[in-house]
C-alpha cells in the first residue's frame, strides 16, 4: 500500500510537472509567433512605402528624361536625321542601363539579404559566422 501510494505521488507529481512544461511550451510557441506576425507587418510596411517611393523615383526620373530630350531636340540645330539617331541612341542607352539595373535589383542574394532571410536561415540551422 505505502509502494502504491509513493507511485502515485510521484506519477502525480510529474503529471503536474509535464503540465507545466506543455503550458510554458505554448506559451513559448504563441510568444514566437507574434514575433513572426510582426515582422511579418513590418516587412509589409516597409515594402510599401518602399514600392511608392520607387514610384515616385521612376515618375521623377522619367520626367527629367522627358524633359532632357524635349530640351535638347529643341535647342540643336541639328536636321531632323540626326536627332533621331540621337534619340535612338538615348533610347538604347536607358533600355540597357536599365534592363543591367533591373536585373542587379531582382537578384536572389541581394534580396535573401537585404531581408534578412539569410541571418534568420543561419539562426534556425545554428550556424554562425566565424570572423
Amino acid at each position: 500500500m505505502f509502494k502504491d501510494l509513493i507511485k502515485g505521488l510521484l506519477a502525480g507529481i510529474a503529471i503536474k510537472l509535464l503540465d507545466n512544461y506543455r503550458q510554458l511550451s505554448i506559451q513559448l510557441f504563441r510568444i514566437e509567433a507574434a514575433k513572426s506576425y510582426l515582422r511579418g507587418v513590418q516587412m509589409a510596411r516597409l515594402s510599401g512605402i518602399g514600392l511608392m517611393l520607387m514610384g515616385l523615383l521612376i515618375g521623377l526620373i522619367c520626367l527629367g528624361v522627358a524633359l532632357l530630350h524635349a530640351g535638347l531636340f529643341i535647342l540643336l540645330p541639328w536636321t531632323v536625321e540626326a536627332k533621331a539617331v540621337l534619340g535612338i541612341f538615348l533610347g538604347l542607352v536607358y533600355v540597357i542601363t536599365g534592363s543591367v539595373a533591373l536585373c542587379a535589383a531582382m537578384s536572389e542574394k541581394k534580396w535573401m539579404e537585404k531581408s534578412g532571410a539569410s541571418e534568420l536561415l543561419k539562426e534556425a540551422t545554428g550556424q554562425t559566422e566565424k570572423d
